[in-house]
C-alpha cells in the first residue's frame, strides 16, 4: 500500500514537471492596449486635403480601423490639388453621408474631420454639421485638424465649454460657439473634443507641417480610455473646510502603455480652480514634481467661501495639451466652531454678571 502511494506521488510529480517545462510562461497583456479595437470614421468631401492620406496611413500603421464617409452623392471623391505637383486624385469611399445610419455611426469611436478645401462645402451644407454634432452627442470623439476645425466650429456649438487649439480660420467661430482658444499649442485634447492646428497654407506643404500624428495619438489615447492623469487627491491643511489645500496629481507619460504611439515627456502640469456651477476661473496653480516620481503637488489657498472644482492640465513635449476636467470638487468655508472656547467665554461672562449684581446689592 505504501509502495502504491509513493508511485502515485512520483507519477504526479513527473506530470507536473513535464507540464511546467513544456508550456512557456504566460505573460500578462493587461496593460497593453489593443489598437485593433479602435475604429475611426473619416469625413471628407470633394477637394479634401492630403492630410487625409497622412492621417489614414498613421492610424492604419497602428492597427486602427479606418472607414471613410463622404458628403456626396457619389462614392468617387476628388482631392484638392497636391502641392508642388498640381495633381488631383480620386478615391473610392466606403459610404456616402446618406448611407450612414445613426446605428452605423454609433459603432465608431471617433469622427475625424481632416484638412483641405472641403471645409467650404461642408459648412454650406447643413447635413454635415448635423452629422458631426449627432456623432458627438452619441458619445464619439470628434477630432479635427487645420481647416477641419473650421467645420467643427459651426457644428451646432458642440465645442461649447471646450478648450480648442487656436487656428486663424476657425478661431472667431470657435469663440462664438463657446470654446476657449489655446495659443502656442499644436494639439488640444479636451475630453472627446480634439483639435489640431494648421500647416503653412494651401500653396505649400501644409499637410506635412500639420500636427497629424499628435492628433491621431490623442484619438487613440482617448478611445482606449487612457489619460496622463492616473489619480488625484485634495487634502485640507486647515481642517475639514479650511481655506488651504494641497492638490496632488499622479501623472504618467503613457510611454509604457502606448509605446511608439505616444512617447513624450511631461513639460508642465497645472491645476485650474473654477467656481462650481458657472465654471469661472479663479486660480491657476503650477504643480511640481520635486522627487521626480510622477507625483505633482501644489498649494491652493486664499479662496473665498464657496464651492469649487479643479481641472488638471498637462502639456507634453509634442506641444499637446490634455485637459482632464473636474478631478476634484471641494468647499471653502468658515473654520469649525470651537465650542470649548465659546463655552469658556460664555461662562466667564456669566460670572462677571453675577459679581456685578452682587456688588450692586451690597450698595
Amino acid at each position: 500500500m505504501i509502495i502504491m502511494k509513493w508511485r502515485m506521488l512520483l507519477l504526479t510529480s513527473l506530470l507536473m514537471f513535464c507540464f511546467t517545462f513544456s508550456n512557456p510562461p504566460i505573460t500578462s497583456t493587461l496593460n497593453v492596449p489593443n489598437t485593433s479595437d479602435v475604429s475611426v470614421l473619416m469625413l471628407i468631401a470633394d477637394n479634401f486635403g492630403w492630410n487625409y492620406y497622412d492621417a489614414r496611413e498613421i492610424f492604419e500603421s497602428w492597427g486602427v480601423n479606418v472607414t471613410t464617409v463622404a458628403y456626396s452623392l457619389d462614392h468617387n471623391i476628388t482631392s484638392c490639388t497636391r502641392p508642388n505637383t498640381g495633381e488631383n486624385e480620386t478615391i473610392l469611399v466606403e459610404y456616402t453621408h446618406q448611407e450612414m445610419t445613426p446605428e452605423m455611426v454609433a459603432q465608431f469611436d471617433c469622427l475625424f474631420v481632416p484638412s483641405g478645401g472641403q471645409w467650404s462645402s461642408l459648412i454650406v451644407g447643413g447635413a454635415p454639421l448635423t452629422f458631426i454634432a449627432d456623432a458627438y452627442n452619441m458619445g464619439l470623439i470628434v477630432a479635427s485638424i487645420c481647416t477641419g476645425t473650421r467645420v467643427v466650429s459651426e457644428s451646432h456649438e458642440i465645442v461649447n465649454g471646450s478648450k480648442v487649439v487656436w487656428y486663424s480660420l476657425s478661431s472667431g467661430f470657435m469663440v462664438q460657439a463657446g470654446a476657449t482658444l489655446i495659443d502656442e499649442m499644436e494639439t488640444v485634447a479636451d475630453g472627446r473634443m480634439i483639435t489640431g492646428g494648421g500647416g503653412v497654407g494651401p500653396t505649400g506643404s501644409g499637410y506635412l507641417a500639420a500636427p497629424t500624428s499628435e492628433v491621431c495619438a490623442e484619438v487613440v489615447r482617448q478611445a482606449l480610455g487612457l489619460s496622463r492623469v492616473q489619480e488625484t487627491s485634495l487634502t485640507s491643511s486647515n481642517g475639514p473646510i479650511g481655506s488651504d489645500f494641497t492638490i496632488t496629481a499622479v501623472v504618467d507619460t503613457l510611454s509604457d502603455s502606448l509605446g511608439d504611439i505616444l512617447s513624450t515627456d511631461i513639460q508642465e502640469v497645472t491645476a485650474h480652480i473654477y467656481s462650481f456651477g458657472n465654471r469661472t476661473l479663479v486660480d491657476t496653480i503650477e504643480l511640481t514634481d520635486d522627487n521626480l516620481d510622477g507625483n505633482y503637488t501644489g498649494l491652493v489657498n486664499g479662496l473665498e467661501h464657496g464651492e469649487y472644482i479643479a481641472d488638471i492640465e498637462i502639456v507634453d513635449s509634442n506641444s499637446t495639451l490634455e485637459v482632464v476636467k473636474e478631478v476634484e470638487t471641494f468647499e471653502v468655508g468658515i473654520e469649525p466652531i470651537n465650542f470649548v472656547l465659546i463655552s469658556a467665554v460664555a461662562g466667564g461672562g456669566i460670572i462677571i454678571v453675577v459679581l456685578v449684581l452682587a456688588l450692586i446689592r451690597k450698595k
